[in-house]
C-alpha cells in the first residue's frame, strides 16, 4: 500500500529562528514599509503645501494690499494745502496791479519848431511802429485812464524819469511815404530832428539842469524800430546813448544780430499791430466776455454797415451790445450749469487748429529772412528760388485741415478767423520780434513761438514780472518741422489747450498796447522801478546768517 507523501517543514537546522518566517510574515513587512513610505511622502509632501501655502498667502496679501490702496483712491494719504502767505509779494508771478513803486515822469516841453507837424502824426496811425505814439498819449492825453496818467508829473524837480517827446519812428515813417517807400532814405532825420532836439534837452537852460543831473540816465527815449537806433548816425547815437531806450526787439543772440539791443539799458515794449492800432478793431465785438466766439459778431463788426470810426485801440469792452438773444439762448442761460454748456459749446467752434497771416520774404533773403521757417507754411516746388523759397517738395502746412495760413485777408475776416482759431503761429521775420503776437492774445488765440521766444534769444515784453509761458508754447527753429504734431499732442492732452487759453484771456491781454486800461503802463512802470532802483533798495544792512 501506497503511503502518501508527507510535506515536512524544514529543519531547524538547516533556517535558524532568527531567520525564521513564512510568507505572511513577508506580506505583513512588506506592508508596514509600504505604509511608512507612503506616510513619509504624505508628510513631506504636507510640508511643502504648508510652505507654499504660507508663502502664497504672504504674496497674496501683498497684492491685496496694492489692490485695496488702488480701489481704495481717496482714501490715500491727504495733508492740508498751505495757508496762504501774509506777503503775496514772495512770489512769482507778481500781481500788476500791487506796484512796486509809483515814478513820478516828467514829459519835456519841446520848441514848436522840433515838434512833428499834426499832418505827420496823424499819418503815423498807420505804421507798424506807432507804439511811440501809443505810449505818450496814454501818459499825457486828458482823456487817457487814470493809469498811467497818476504817473505824469508837470514838477521837473520832483520827476524820478524824464520822457523825451521825440519819435524818429513816425519821422522815417512819414519820410519813406513821401520817398515812395524807399526805405534807405532818411530826410535829414539826424540833422533836422534827432540832434537839435538832444541839443535842446542838454544844452538849454530850461532843461540842460536835469540833463545833467544823472548825465541823462534818468531819460526815456522811444526806438520802435526792428534795429534800435541803427537807422542814425554815430552823432546821433552819442548823443541819446546816455538815455534809456523802449524798444520793442530784445535780442539775446550774438552779434551782429543783438548789436543794436543794449540788455541793460533797453526796456522792451509790445509792438503796435495794423488790426489793433491802426484800424481800431476790437475784438470784444467777435469774442463774449470769457473769450469764446460769438455765433454772431457785434454790429459794429460788419464792415457793411455805418458805424461811428473807431478813434482808438479798445480790446476790453465792446463797441456795440451783442446781437439780441433768441428764446434758446436765454433758457440755456438761467444757470450756472446751462451757462456751462454754452461755454463749452462755443469753445468747440474755434474750429481751426492754427492761423497765420504773413509772407515769405524775397529769394535773396535766404535764412537772414525767418530762419527760413517759413518755407515750411505754403506748398513747394522743391526750387528754393520760388516761393515759399525751399530746396523741399512738400504740401505745406497750410494743406493741412483745420489749417488756416495765407497771405493776407481783409480785416474783417481775419478778425473773424482769429475769434474761431486756437493757436496763432509766430515764426520771426527780419528779426525775432513779430507784432501778430499780441493780435493773438488780444483775440484769446494762444501764441506759437517757432524759432522764436525766450528758448531762441528773445526778449520779451515784462518778462521779469510775465510767466510767458503759462499762455504761450515754444518750437526751436531744428523743431519746427513737428509743429503739426506738437499742437496736435497739445489738444489731445486732457485739457491743457483750455489752460492755456484761459491764461491767454486773463494774463496775455494785459500785454497788448491798448488805448482803454493802460496795462502795458503798469508793467512799464515796474521795470522803470528796477531800472532806477526806486522802491527796490536793500535797506539797512543784512547781518550774516
Amino acid at each position: 500500500m501506497v503511503q502518501p507523501r508527507r510535506r515536512h517543514r524544514p529543519s531547524d537546522a538547516t533556517h535558524p529562528a532568527s531567520q525564521a518566517f513564512d510568507l505572511r510574515d513577508l506580506e505583513s513587512l512588506l506592508r508596514t514599509c509600504t505604509t511608512r513610505r507612503q506616510w513619509f511622502i504624505a508628510a513631506m509632501t504636507s510640508l511643502a503645501v504648508i510652505i507654499l501655502y504660507r508663502s502664497g498667502s504672504s504674496t497674496r496679501k501683498h497684492h491685496r494690499a496694492l489692490k485695496y490702496d488702488r480701489d481704495r483712491g481717496a482714501e490715500k494719504p491727504t495733508f492740508a494745502a498751505l495757508p496762504e502767505l501774509s506777503d503775496r509779494r514772495r512770489l512769482w508771478p507778481p500781481d500788476p496791479n500791487d506796484p512796486i513803486c509809483q515814478p513820478k515822469i516828467y514829459v519835456h516841453d519841446l520848441p514848436a519848431g522840433l515838434v512833428l507837424p499834426e499832418a505827420t502824426i496823424s499819418q503815423c496811425r498807420w505804421s507798424a511802429y506807432n507804439s511811440e505814439l501809443a505810449l505818450h498819449s496814454l501818459l499825457t492825453s486828458p482823456d487817457g485812464p487814470a493809469y498811467p496818467r497818476s504817473l505824469l508829473t508837470t514838477d521837473p524837480a520832483s520827476a524820478d524819469l524824464f520822457l523825451i517827446p521825440m519819435f524818429p519812428a513816425c519821422y522815417l515813417f512819414d519820410c519813406w511815404v513821401k520817398a515812395g517807400w524807399i526805405k534807405t532814405e532818411r530826410c535829414d532825420v539826424d540833422a533836422s530832428y534827432i540832434q537839435p532836439i538832444m541839443d535842446y534837452i542838454s544844452t538849454s537852460p530850461e532843461t540842460s539842469e536835469y540833463w545833467q543831473r544823472n548825465d541823462g540816465e534818468d531819460h526815456l527815449i522811444f526806438h520802435p524800430m526792428d534795429h534800435g537806433d541803427g537807422y542814425y548816425t554815430e552823432k546821433s547815437r552819442a548823443a541819446m546813448n546816455l538815455s534809456n531806450y523802449l524798444v520793442t526787439v530784445g535780442d539775446l543772440r550774438p552779434p551782429p544780430y543783438s548789436k543794436h539791443f543794449r540788455r541793460y539799458k533797453d526796456l522792451v515794449i509790445p509792438s503796435s499791430t495794423h488790426l489793433l492800432n491802426s484800424y481800431h478793431f476790437n475784438p470784444m465785438d467777435y469774442l463774449d466776455e470769457s473769450g469764446n466766439p460769438l455765433s454772431t459778431p457785434r454790429e459794429a463788426a460788419d464792415p457793411k454797415k455805418p458805424t461811428p470810426p473807431r478813434t482808438r485801440a479798445e480790446i476790453f469792452v465792446p463797441s456795440a451790445p451783442a446781437p439780441a438773444s433768441g428764446f434758446i439762448s436765454r433758457f440755456f442761460s438761467s444757470s450756472p450749469s446751462k451757462q456751462a454748456k454754452i461755454a463749452a459749446f462755443s469753445r468747440s467752434h474755434r474750429p481751426t487748429t492754427a492761423i497765420f497771416r504773413g509772407g515769405v520774404g524775397e529769394a535773396k533773403d535766404g535764412e537772414s529772412y525767418a530762419l527760413g521757417i517759413r518755407s515750411l507754411f505754403f506748398p513747394s516746388d522743391g526750387d528754393p528760388t520760388t516761393p515759399p523759397f525751399s530746396s523741399s517738395i512738400h504740401d505745406g502746412f497750410s494743406s493741412l485741415p483745420d489749417y488756416d495760413l495765407a497771405l493776407q485777408s481783409e480785416n474783417h475776416d481775419y478778425a473773424l478767423a482769429l475769434s474761431r482759431a486756437k493757436f496763432g503761429l509766430a515764426p520771426p521775420g527780419y528779426t525775432l520780434d513779430t507784432t501778430r503776437i499780441y493780435e493773438y492774445l488780444a483775440f484769446g488765440v494762444v501764441p506759437v513761438f517757432i524759432g522764436t521766444g525766450q528758448i531762441a534769444g528773445q526778449v520779451l515784453p515784462f518778462q521779469n514780472d510775465v510767466d510767458w509761458s503759462s499762455f504761450s508754447i515754444e518750437i526751436p527753429r531744428d523743431q519746427a518741422h513737428r509743429v503739426p504734431e506738437i499742437l496736435q499732442g497739445i489738444l489731445d492732452d486732457g485739457g491743457r489747450y483750455e489752460v492755456l487759453r484761459e491764461k491767454v484771456w486773463k494774463v496775455g491781454r494785459l500785454l497788448v498796447l491798448e488805448q482803454g486800461q493802460g496795462n502795458v503802463w503798469k508793467w512799464l512802470a515796474r521795470d522803470l522801478c528796477r531800472l532806477r532802483r526806486i522802491g527796490t533798495g536793500a535797506g539797512p544792512e543784512i547781518a550774516n546768517n
